[in-house]
């Protein structure tokens, strides 16, 4: 198995396909901070990717991959549990974009327990409307673009900047590097406290999955579905298709993603065992 030093677009278009999970496609092509583990350098194709984002794994690409499946097991004991282990995480955490990888994947793990529970994913279509033009508030909160200009703000003007800047270094590794591919917006409390954020977590091709986050003094003010709905607004500008994913259980984020306009468009598993 091979540590892949340089994701890039050619590495996406070897691995992923239309099932892939985008914040994995994300990682994949480069835009995203993750690590991939592949079966070959120069001619891949099956995977296994880490994503810094979401702190799990996919399993991507040609699921009948003999070779990919035969070291399957060492990289799991050698690479992946001690990769982990340094993050101080005890359960390996993964999905798979074929449902062809379980029998693969089951024979290879040995004897561990693995629990499961499921994700639902809302997509968009990209509108034919003109833009049309929004207020610049919810409620009592003023709705900010965050841009270079708002992230370049003294931090003494925004109470709880680190709120906004730890998120959006947890999903695109830097601050520049968001400002160069992702959009985003947040809802400013009177005191200039960030309440609310609604952001692209991850970019491949024309598709942005949205990341929110509401601080729990804030919930239940219709923040998070005026905000994802502004973010599809900038979306539809720049012809980007959104990628919404949530627990089966969320019913908050299922119903803000309703709201926002987005469609219902599959169910897919998640599966962990602990070491």
């Amino acid at each position: 198995m091979i540590l892949i030093k340089e994701r890039n677009e050619w590495l996406a278009s070897r691995l992923i396909r239309s099932s892939s999970d985008m914040m994995f496609a994300g990682v994949v092509a480069g835009n995203n901070p993750g690590v991939v583990w592949a079966d070959d350098a120069s001619n891949p194709s099956s995977a296994l990717v880490w994503s810094s984002g979401l702190g799990c794994f996919t399993f991507m690409g040609n699921a009948s991959n003999m070779a990919f499946h035969s070291s399957l097991a060492k990289l799991i004991e050698d690479e992946v549990i001690p990769f982990l282990q340094k993050k101080d995480t005890s359960y390996f955490e993964f999905s798979v974009d074929s449902e062809d990888w379980y029998p693969a994947i089951h024979q290879h793990i040995g004897n561990r327990k693995i629990d499961e529970s499921y994700q639902y994913v809302y997509k968009s279509v990209i509108s034919q409307n003109s833009h049309v033009p929004y207020d610049d508030k919810i409620g009592l909160f003023k709705v900010v673009e965050i841009d270079e200009a708002m992230l370049e703000l003294d931090k003494r003007e925004i109470k709880n900047a680190n709120f906004l800047v730890n998120y959006i270094e947890q999903y695109w590794g830097t601050l520049s590097n968001y400002i160069g591919k992702g959009y985003g917006y947040a809802a400013l409390s009177e005191s200039n406290e960030v309440a609310s954020i609604a952001v692209s977590s991850a970019k491949f091709q024309s598709t942005h999955t949205i990341g929110v986050e509401t601080l729990e003094s804030y919930q239940k003010q219709g923040l998070s579905s005026g905000l994802v709905t502004r973010l599809l607004q900038k979306f539809d500008e720049q012809r980007i298709s959104a990628w919404w994913d949530c627990m089966e259980s969320n019913i908050a984020s299922q119903k803000t993603a309703e709201k926002a306009g987005l469609e219902r468009s599959h169910r897919y598993k998640i599966n962990w065992f602990h070491f």
